[in-house]
């Protein structure tokens, strides 16, 4: 295709076919698929028309689909049986922290960083990481999951992607990843993740080096035909937006200071993620923290720490680890009050429309497109 990246150009077309097919569910679309897909197939791929007829049926692909999602609007048997198993799973796990002595703030927070169960988490205690910017934390995602991939990785392909034996710890990676999600509840956010690290992992022990953007156009694509009224949900908005904005611009930038410190190196990734998720904060919640970015610097580090106690703890329940985990969830609770406590740490009373989210997005886009197509922008 003449656009430069096929795969993300077909997901924004499917995601703009779902929107129309959800606001207007019609029976034309099927039909009008049909017609394209024939079209499509009659004229060479080197003529002009066949990249508009390509786009137009990942569009009415999006059309029919939502529209026949929307016939039925209770959940498939099979997604509530998920959950419900996952809950029971959920809960052998916590009753295993409980053994460790854990507190009872411990444990509902440790219960929502790991394996998603938020239901003992006290009203204070949300309000403060929405305060500060950080509730993104509280919710399973590409963050948490990444912690955990990232153990993974270093074991099972880090020492053996140069030799013959690096696809023999591919089942065990996929295994991993959505075992986790599976217990967990699959939430979106973490189906995205495990889609996309899925197929970094194949990519990586393929040893081809390939734009980030297509694992995370391809995960949106299974997710939006699988569960097409996904995409007006508020998580996938959000998680979707801080990754695509984090991938497009993090090449750039990496480019231009190739030689950066973690700290620097996790704040600018932080203020990247949150550029692509303000207008949708704005316009959802009506407020915007501005410590968010700069907090994430010293969150995530404590939040990779708990995580990786956690599931120490959870295998070894034994009285220091949990001493320990609740000395460390103490601290982090101290720096959340500290953050909260600070004067004009957020903007309030923001009411955008949706026209101005529109052209907000709009405006950022062309400037990513104009910074990826043109290398020595920053320099000048």
């Amino acid at each position: 295709m003449i656009v430069q990246h096929p795969m993300l150009w077909c997901a924004a077309f499917l995601m703009a076919g779902i929107a129309i097919g959800l606001s207007f569910p019609l029976p034309y679309y099927l039909p009008a698929l049909a017609a394209a897909v024939i079209a499509c197939t009659m004229l060479r791929k080197t003529e002009h028309w066949h990249d508009v007829l390509t786009l137009l049926v990942w569009f009415l692909l999006g059309c029919s689909r939502a529209a026949i999602g929307s016939v039925s609007e209770t959940e498939p048997a099979w997604q509530s049986t998920i959950r419900q198993e996952a809950k029971q799973i959920q809960t052998s796990i916590v009753a295993r922290l409980e053994r460790s002595g854990v507190s009872h703030k411990t444990l509902a927070l440790t219960s929502a960083l790991t394996v998603g169960k938020k239901e003992g988490l006290e009203y204070e205690t949300k309000q403060a990481y929405r305060k500060v910017g950080a509730a993104h934390l509280l919710a399973l995602s590409g963050t948490h999951l990444g912690i955990i991939y990232g153990f993974i990785y270093l074991i099972f392909v880090r020492w053996v992607r140069h030799n013959h034996w690096r696809w023999h710890a591919l089942p065990i990676i996929l295994l991993c990843l959505w075992g986790y999600a599976l217990v967990a509840g699959m939430p979106v956010s973490l189906v995205r993740a495990a889609l996309m690290l899925s197929v970094f992992t194949v990519i990586s022990l393929m040893q081809y080096d390939t734009d980030p953007l297509h694992p995370l156009a391809l995960s949106a694509v299974v997710i939006l035909l699988i569960a097409p009224s996904d995409l007006l949900s508020i998580s996938f908005q959000l998680s979707f937006s801080a990754v695509f904005f984090l991938l497009a611009l993090w090449r750039p930038v990496s480019d231009l200071f190739p030689k950066l410190h973690w700290t620097v190196e996790l704040l600018a990734v932080s203020t990247v993620a949150s550029l692509g998720t303000l207008p949708l904060v704005a316009y959802y919640f009506h407020h915007l923290p501005l410590l968010g970015p700069l907090l994430s610097v010293i969150l995530i580090p404590l939040t990779t720490v708990i995580i990786y106690l956690t599931l120490a703890t959870m295998l070894l329940p034994v009285a220091p680890l949990g001493w320990l985990l609740n000395t460390i969830v103490s601290f982090q609770e101290k720096v959340l009050d500290f953050s909260g406590s600070i004067p004009c740490s957020i903007l309030t009373d923001l009411y955008p429309s949706k026209i101005v989210v529109a052209l907000m997005y709009g405006a950022m886009l062309i400037a990513i497109i104009r910074l990826r197509t043109t290398p020595n922008l920053l320099e000048t």
